[in-house]
């Protein structure tokens, strides 16, 4: 995970009211084509707000 990367799930984690820790950690348990796909839901969501 990169710098950029971890900015932006802690960035979700504060949003959404839960632990940066253990969405950091679920991410770490995806497959590359599931954390793009992810992390593009997650840009959308952050960009709603």
């Amino acid at each position: 995970m990169n710098a950029k990367t971890a900015k932006i799930l802690g960035k979700f984690a504060v949003l959404k009211g839960i632990s940066e820790k253990q969405l950091k950690r679920d991410w770490m348990s995806l497959s590359q084509d599931d954390k793009d796909k992810k992390r593009q839901e997650i840009l959308k969501e952050i960009v709603k707000t």
